[in-house]
């Protein structure tokens, strides 16, 4: 099979080669006179092919990477980055791949550490409609929270003592207010009340 390319310029130094009937690819100005490519051009598919595991895998493996280095990323995230900059969903699935098999991406490691370090910040409910955004999959947070158990009240108690402050006394309004505060956040609203109760009995 063969493929008419067409070449168009993009805002960056890269040149997007697009076969009729295929995703494009991502070369440089220099790539294109060593391989000696014109635009309109008929190339095989095994050539074009070739083209991309010779240029477009390693660069989207490459700035797979350079993504990584800044910032851990979920598989989703990660694709998205990578899919905002190629073009080609064939390399940056051939990326991913790479980087899931050198365990650089891993979600059920990811959501672990998020869970960790966000509990004492944000409710277990708030954690998960996050991480779900992210993009980890219904079965690891199911796991992932079952094995967490409920909410200490360690985790909860400075975030209602901070927020008490703001009323000049503990009465039966700044209760209710309090509670309906950090239930809408999904903390467990006996969890409050008995925090509420014993602040009030200390006071």
């Amino acid at each position: 099979m063969e493929f008419v390319i067409h070449m168009y310029e993009t805002k960056g130094k890269k040149i997007c080669v697009k076969p009729e009937y295929e995703e494009g690819i991502y070369l440089y100005p220099g790539e294109i006179r060593k391989q000696k490519l014109a635009d309109g051009d008929r190339i095989s598919e095994e050539t074009f092919c070739r083209l991309r595991e010779e240029y477009a895998v390693p660069r989207a493996r490459k700035r797979a990477l350079g993504i990584l280095v800044k910032k851990d990323c979920t598989e989703q995230e990660l694709r998205e980055k990578l899919a905002a900059s190629l073009n080609d969903s064939f390399s940056v699935e051939r990326a991913l791949d790479f980087v899931k098999e050198q365990g650089y991406v891993n979600d059920e490691n990811y959501a672990k550490e998020y869970l960790y370090y966000k509990k004492g910040q944000k409710s277990y409910r708030q954690i998960r409609m996050e991480l779900s955004r992210k993009g980890i999959a219904g079965h690891i947070l199911d796991a992932l929270f079952e094995e967490a158990g409920s909410q200490e009240e360690e985790d909860i108690r400075p975030h209602v003592i901070k927020y008490i402050r703001k009323f000049p006394e503990l009465d039966a309004v700044a209760v209710q207010k309090t509670c309906a505060h950090f239930y809408r956040k999904g903390y467990p609203a006996g969890l409050i009340r008995k925090i509420l109760e014993e602040t009030r009995e200390k006071d």
